[in-house]
Order: structure tokens, then sequence, then C-alpha cells
């Protein structure tokens, strides 16, 4: 992990602009104190924080604070506030704030935070304690906890500085499209992939579940399967139509086209996650001759293994897809921690948001 200086020095910082969720009552009697948030990546950084892997200018966050114990059952946080994140490149201001987290001196707050990675999509709320409200596919949840060991943080009178570290929570398919060996085409102008949402009825986030690290991290995404037990990943629907996206041609090779996809976790031995890749200009004859206007695949993403497709949070999973004249075939999946490269918030502060 990089030392918040050398953070500065190569990505500048970026602020955390709050408002408050509810008007939560500030604490009756006793001292307070204004609570404020740094926040660092637990891997190297190799980009700036923008991009697929990094945070999303003006994000939206939401920071929860669990007085005296961690969440669990349906309590419900002590104070909740939102934020969005502001990428100021070299500095890190101090910025006045009006209505600041000021929690209770002498007594633990244990933090949870939970983003969308987007300035648009609004954070998940809080439906039943710990629990979030239904979730989306193609949204990229990301969750920092700051407990202090298991601990809790107790302030005094100085003005304490929380760190969180986020992680992904949701699924990342990543596939790189290229022509078979055999019968593979020769040229192509443009690829458009569409694939299955997965079904997200009654998903949720438990901010209660274990959070491990990101190397090996946790299911935090939920279904309820039974009154006692939860499923730790969805079932995909039956056609290819929950999101579509323009794949990127490869910059030192124009056949080969790379696109991904952000999905809730999967866990299914019913089927697996249908595709459809539509090309244009798609040829198969020599030096591109002769292109077809439109031809389309369907396909699917299966399980490898014991018959279960299971794709975890906080996982990428890449496949090789080869295409042939009358066939796509998918390679035995490369599976990687997602990892929040260019995740650095550097130095975060509450501020009022003025509209």
């Amino acid at each position: 992990m990089r030392q918040l200086s050398e953070i500065l020095i190569a990505l500048g910082s970026l602020l955390l602009y709050a408002c408050t969720v509810e008007d939560y009552p500030q604490p009756a009697g006793g001292e307070t104190v204004e609570v404020r948030f740094t926040a660092m990546a637990g891997f190297a950084t190799t980009k700036t924080p923008t991009g697929s892997e990094g945070l999303t200018p003006e994000a939206k966050v939401t920071v929860h604070a669990w007085k005296n114990t961690k969440p669990s059952g349906s309590t419900a946080p002590a104070y909740s506030t939102n934020y969005k994140v502001i990428i100021k490149e070299g500095a890190a201001d101090v910025l006045e704030t009006e209505t600041p987290m000021n929690l209770q001196t002498g007594v633990p707050f244990f933090f949870y935070a939970l983003s969308t990675n987007d300035a648009v999509q609004t954070v998940p709320v809080l439906k039943e304690g710990p629990h979030t409200a239904s979730l989306r596919n193609g949204v990229d949840y990301l969750m920092a906890v700051a407990d202090n060991g298991g601990s809790g943080y107790t302030f005094n009178k100085e003005t304490p500085t929380i760190p969180l570290s986020f992680r992904h929570l949701a699924t990342r398919v990543e596939l790189t499209v290229s022509a078979a060996d055999k019968d593979g085409y020769t040229a192509a102008s443009g690829l458009s992939v569409g694939i299955a949402a997965i079904d997200s009825t009654g998903s949720y986030i438990d901010l209660s579940a274990s959070f491990t690290s990101g190397n090996t991290p946790s299911s935090m995404i939920f279904w309820p399967s039974s009154e006692t037990d939860a499923a730790t990943g969805g079932i995909p629907l039956d056609q290819p139509d929950g999101q579509r996206k323009e794949a990127q041609p490869s910059d030192t090779d124009s056949k080969i086209f790379t696109v991904s996809f952000i999905l809730l976790p999967v866990s299914s031995s019913a089927q697996g996650v249908p595709l459809q890749l539509d090309f244009s200009g798609l040829s198969f004859e020599e030096n591109g001759a002769n292109p077809v206007e439109k031809k389309s695949y369907t396909a699917e993403i299966m399980a490898t293994g014991d018959g279960v497709l299971t794709l975890k949070g906080g996982y990428t999973y890449k496949y090789e897809v080869k295409i042939a004249r009358y066939s796509a075939t998918f390679s035995v999946p490369k599976v990687i921690p997602w990892e929040v490269q260019g995740m650095d918030i550097d130095h975060m502060e509450e501020v009022t948001i003025t509209e």
C-alpha cells in the first residue's frame, strides 16, 4: 500500500462532498467530534483513478456508522451520510463543512461504506437493519469497512480521520473475441455483444456478513433461498437482453475485440449465461473479401467441472471466445480477484453540497 504522500504526487486527491441521508439527531449530552475519512487501496496503483478499475468522478458514496456494536440482525445504523467523490488533481485541500458527521466521544463506532461507483446511480438504501434494498445488474457496487480490527473507533476531542478501503462486490465478465484458428473470420468491422441479466429478485448486500480482504473476497451479495439460509448467487435469465455493449477492437489487431460486463454473482446448475454476438462487416474469405453486413452468434457461458456455474462477487472472469464460420467456442475462464487498481481515495473530507 502506498503512503498518502506518494498518492498525492501521483494522483492528486479525491474529496468526498457530503450531505446527510436523514436528519439523524445529534448525540444528546456529552461531547461530540467531527469525523472525516481518508481511503486508499490495498493494491499498488498502476493507473489514474478513473475507468473500469478506478473510482468514477463524482461517484456516489454512503457511509453508515453503527454505535457500540457491529451491524447485526435488524439493528439500523446510528448515523448515515451521503457523499460524492470530487477528484482534485495535485492538492489535498481541507474543505470547510456545515453539516459534518459529528459523533459522540467515548463510545465505539463502526463504519461501513457503500458506493455504486457512478455519478448518477444512487446507492442502495438500507431496507432492514444491515440489509440493502434489491440490487441491479450492471452496477459496480463497492464496499469498505472500517472497524479498527473489530473493536470500533472511540474518539476523544481531536478530529479523527478514518481510513476506508473499497473493493468490488459484483462480478465482472470479460470476453476477448477473435478468429478461430480453423475456418475463422478474416475481417470484421464491428461487434456488439448482449448478455442475459442475473435474476435480481430479492437480492441484497448484507453489511453484517464477514468482509475479507480483496485478495480473497467473501460473498456480500445474497438472495433469500430459505428462512434460515441465504444463497450467494443468482440464476441467469434466459434471454441475452440484460445489457448490450459495443466491443472495442484491439490497437494491434482489428480482428480482436474486447468487451466486459458487470453482473450480480451467479450460482446456477440450471443453465449458463446466454450471450449474443452481433458482427458487422464479417468476412471468411481471403483478404476480407465479400463481407456480410450482419451475422450473429448465440452462445452460453457454461459451468466447468462440477456442472454448477459459479461466478463469485469480487472476481473477474476472463474468457477467450473463438469464432469460426458456424460456431463460437469459449475457453476455460481465467479467474482473478477484481482488484481495485487505481482506487486510491486520497484525502476525503466532508463538505456540504451546495445546489
